[in-house]
């Protein structure tokens, strides 16, 4: 091993640690600018880790078959995505989303890396991320204490603070329980550790079901059956997850009968009142909580044995059947086939919705989720191979909506895949993920115990994502997918001895190079959409020249998008060149043919400078890309 590894290991793990913690806590939702500098950090210490090793600085694992085959068909969905933009139907769109799956692949180099440095990096790793976790359940539910400290309080009640997005938070606390069992059963933590786990576990609980994502609700308690089904300290895992989960559940459901806590455009001091009381019980059912937990931690020789008599496995296993049986002939009223029945077509209606309260959490609608998978599947009929462009989702699937609703992405991560990259896509990121899995369970068998344990736990986590990923768009979202990624890359790397890699100092330079194009990549739609946003406010301030130069250098960073055009087409309007504006709005329409906007723009601006003919023609034709867009009004009011 390199002489500097212990240190080098350590500033690996600070540098994932930082980067885990700005995609949790600073990821700003979906949206890109976030992901911008968050990515261009990943990739600038992947590349370095990467130069590093070939100068003989760090070490590099002689991964196995599957843990090749997962980086290798990972890379070649990332290229392929890149490669989609020449076909895409928003190419611009394409574009960010190759960034978006170069940064997870940097993630996962970091994991690789992290795990070749350091034996114990699965155990750093899982209780890295727990305190994480931990951190950003609590803001949320900081927020929910004190109002102004959450977002737009006033307008909806769901918790979904500092993600942005309360079902991305339900999974980050679907993701956090297994590895805070996993913390709690551990006999080589200290009891601190231990007591404060279960408390992590109570904490997560409440957060998830003030999300009130009946997705995410679910998907938890899967993970938690599955690590429960492997786990080896099932008996201390069991009674751990009762401890927590029980006070929780009785603790949201008292919240959810506060309308200070769940009814949105309450006054703002009913929210605090509710949100203080609220507070305190958090704090002192909590406190019992870590009480009884420590009490059972300091007992654990002494209450064992009664224990493995009372709950055995063959006991837990009866007990959890009948328990099913009694909740399922209740929630049925005794007839489940026809309760199947009629959940399947509350499921399947277009126009059922779920409620924004509790309430929602016993409702069986999709929230439109039924209509969107058909629009997927039915786009990727027409592209069966290559797919509409990744990312394009929100845009292909305009000539096919019967509504107005608006969907970024199909809600279904096999779905998006298949639509948008097509059959090739789709078999890269599954074969991708049936090669981690692989790799996962050869590191399993490799490890010590206290090794698998943890590998165990950070396997459920990425199993909860992957789940989730069936009901929502969680790849658009840096907070959960970067932490998932950089796991990735410690599992299929896990327990690896360290590979002969040669010293190729003009490799690593090589690598540097390949991360800056990285860099310069990320931030070109990044700067882009600045400067269109500069060149608005030029034209706010009726300053057109300024804001024709500043598209035009929107342009040259991204000339794939037709925002750049648009915000020079409106600039060199106001300055009375209709010739030039014209021009723009042609280029755009040819930039993205089958992008209603881009027609639309067109036309309006033709029916302004008189063209009523061509602008009708085009109107009509922005119609049929979107029949729900605003090109129809404007043909109304002309009588068409």
């Amino acid at each position: 091993m390199p002489r500097g590894l212990p240190r080098n290991a350590g500033a690996l793990l600070v540098a994932a640690a930082g980067l885990c913690l700005a995609a949790v806590l600073f990821g700003g939702g979906s949206r890109y600018a976030p992901l911008a500098w968050i990515g261009a950090a990943a990739v600038l210490a992947a590349a370095l880790g990467l130069a590093l090793v070939l100068l003989g600085r760090l070490a590099f694992p002689r991964l196995d078959g599957a843990a090749v085959a997962f980086v290798a068909l990972l890379a070649w969905f990332v290229l392929w995505n890149a490669v989609s933009i020449v076909w895409s139907l928003q190419p611009d769109r394409s574009w960010e989303y190759f960034n978006r799956g170069v940064v997870y692949f940097a993630f996962v180099l970091l994991g690789i890396l992290i795990a070749a440095a350091a034996r114990w990096a699965p155990r750093a790793i899982a209780g890295g991320l727990l305190v994480l976790f931990a951190a950003a359940l609590c803001w949320a539910l900081v927020g929910k204490v004190v109002p102004n400290l959450g977002p737009d309080a006033d307008r909806t009640a769901r918790l979904r603070s500092p993600l942005g997005y309360w079902n991305a938070l339900a999974l980050l606390a679907g993701m956090a329980i297994p590895l805070a069992l996993w913390a709690a059963v551990r006999r080589e933590h200290t009891r601190w550790i231990r007591v404060g786990s279960v408390v992590v576990v109570y904490l997560a609980a409440i957060a998830l079901l003030l999300t009130y994502s009946r997705g995410g609700v679910v998907v938890a308690l899967a993970g938690v059956a599955v690590y429960i089904a492997f786990a080896g300290q099932r008996l201390e895992t069991t009674a751990a997850l009762v401890l927590a989960l029980a006070p929780a559940a009785l603790l949201a459901t008292w919240s959810f009968g506060q309308p200070g806590l769940v009814e949105a455009g309450r006054p703002y001091d009913q929210r605090l009142r509710d949100g203080l009381e609220f507070g305190a019980a958090v704090v002192i059912v909590g406190a019992a909580v870590a009480f009884v937990a420590h009490l059972g931690v300091a007992n654990e020789g002494r209450w064992q044995p009664q224990l493995t008599r009372v709950l055995s496995p063959r006991g837990i296993a009866v007990a959890s059947v009948v328990v099913v049986l009694v909740a399922a002939l209740g929630l049925t009223r005794g007839d489940p086939v026809g309760w199947a029945r009629d959940s399947f077509r509350e499921f399947t209606n277009p126009v059922t919705t779920a409620g924004s309260g509790p309430e929602r959490l016993g409702d069986f609608g999709s929230n439109s989720r039924w209509t969107w998978w058909g629009e997927a599947w039915q786009l990727w009929e027409d592209h069966p191979v290559a797919g509409t462009g990744a990312g394009t989702f929100s845009l292909a699937r305009r000539p096919l909506r019967t509504n107005t609703t608006v969907a970024t992405e199909p809600h279904n991560l096999a779905l998006q895949f298949l639509s948008e990259t097509g059959l090739v896509g789709f078999l890269l990121i599954t074969g991708a993920g049936v090669a981690a899995a692989l790799a996962t369970v050869r590191a399993l068998r490799r490890l010590d115990q206290p090794d698998a344990a943890a590998v165990l736990a950070l396997a459920v986590l990425a199993l909860v994502y992957l789940i989730h990923g069936l009901v929502d768009y969680d790849w658009d979202f840096v907070a959960v997918s970067a932490p998932v990624f950089l796991v990735l890359g410690v599992l299929v790397a896990a327990g690896r001895p360290a590979a002969r890699v040669p010293r190729e100092a003009p490799f690593a330079v090589g690598f540097l190079v390949l991360g800056a194009a990285v860099l310069a990549s990320l931030a070109a739609p990044w700067l882009a959409a600045r400067e269109v946003e500069s060149a608005y406010a030029a034209l706010e301030r009726r300053d057109a020249g300024e804001a024709a130069s500043d598209a035009r250098r929107a342009r040259t960073l991204n000339p794939l998008a037709v925002e750049p055009l648009f915000a020079e087409a409106v600039a060199e309007e106001v300055a009375g060149d209709d010739r030039k504006a014209l021009d723009l709005y042609i280029r755009a329409v040819e930039l993205q043919p089958e992008n209603p906007r881009t027609w639309f723009e067109l036309g309006r601006f033709e029916l302004d400078i008189g063209l009523r003919d061509a602008g009708i023609r085009h109107l009509q034709r922005s119609s049929e890309l979107d029949r729900w867009g605003p090109a129809d009004p404007l043909l109304g009011t002309l009588g068409l």
